[in-house]
């Protein structure tokens, strides 16, 4: 009997609660309304966005969508003004209101010439699962033909599995029916090789850089030692110098960068085959994508495969 009071208690308190919620939203409704009024002849964006934000809060006053399909219609937005004026009209009829529902109407009368409507056609039949979306609103394929639209600028994007997306920017104008051609949609390209066969390549791309990495490492070895062939090396408190007379002592500094960077080569090569011959020898002939990218880190340069193996 305890476990049955403090259950119906509990629904008391959360019935309180939610009424309380909703009385608190409808009053903050009612006071945006009246402050959108308040300024509707002089500021009508400010009056507008705060009909708006009124029927956020009460989304069943009938009054206030009235308003916000007005405002719609004051600035030129007719197919969404239409929308809301329909809707309007709809619910009026469910509730008896006269008043709502003959100010909707007049108002649809009005409108119905003004608004411009676009017809949506293919080149060729659509793909399965084709999307269309205009102002990134998604547009049902049964309402591709005579589709209401605000006059204005608007932008389209159709997107077909595994074929390249479709984007375009059209106008619309006011009364006036338009057309809307959608070319054959490209088939996407997707660059695909076997971990084999990237294996292969960048095991010949780190040849390839070692070799020059070698390679420059020799020269750069010549360079120094001619640079240095009439110097001497002595002790200066501990420390081994060059001791020189040769003006061409100046080139061993060219000598020991050049010889730096043949040493990033040599080590990206050496990782480059190191990752090519594993995935040489151990990949298979299943395709998978994988992109190889060269990277400089704080432990030295190398070279990162990235991808699903």
């Amino acid at each position: 009997m305890l476990g049955w009071r403090l259950q119906v208690g509990a629904l008391a308190i959360l019935m309180w609660t939610g009424t309380a919620i909703a009385d608190e939203n409808t009053e903050r409704a009612n006071r945006l309304f009246d402050e959108g009024k308040a300024i509707l002849d002089k500021d009508l964006d400010g009056a507008c966005a705060k009909f708006e934000e009124s029927l956020q809060f009460n989304a069943q006053a009938i009054g206030t969508l009235l308003n916000v399909a007005l405002c719609d219609e004051k600035r030129g937005r007719y197919a969404s003004a239409m929308a809301k004026f329909t809707e309007a009209r709809d619910r009026a009829k469910e509730q008896d209101l006269d008043v709502h529902r003959k100010a909707a109407e007049e108002h649809l009368l009005a409108l119905g010439p003004r608004v411009p409507h676009v017809t949506i056609t293919f080149s060729e039949p659509p793909q399965p699962g084709t999307t269309i979306v205009i102002d990134e609103k998604l547009i049902p394929f049964d309402s591709i033909a005579n589709h209401p639209i605000d006059p204005g600028p608007h932008d389209v994007v159709v997107v077909a599995p595994g074929h390249v997306a479709y984007k375009a920017r059209f106008e619309a104008t006011e009364g006036k029916p338009l057309t809307l051609p959608i070319p054959r949609l490209e088939k996407s390209v997707g660059v695909k090789r076997s971990r084999r066969t990237i294996g292969k390549v960048m095991t010949v791309g780190g040849l390839a850089a070692l070799g020059t990495g070698v390679v420059l490492g020799i020269v750069a070895k010549r360079q120094y030692d001619s640079a240095t062939e009439n110097c001497n090396r002595i002790t200066v408190d501990g420390n081994k110098v060059w001791q020189c007379e040769s003006p061409d002592f100046a080139a061993s500094g060219d000598a020991h960068a050049l010889g730096t960077v043949g040493t990033v080569f040599g080590g990206i090569g050496l990782a480059a085959i190191g990752i090519g011959a594993v995935l040489w020898l151990r990949g298979s002939s299943v395709d998978q994508r994988v992109t190889v990218v060269p990277q400089v880190g704080p432990e030295g340069p190398g070279i990162a495969a990235v991808g699903h193996f």
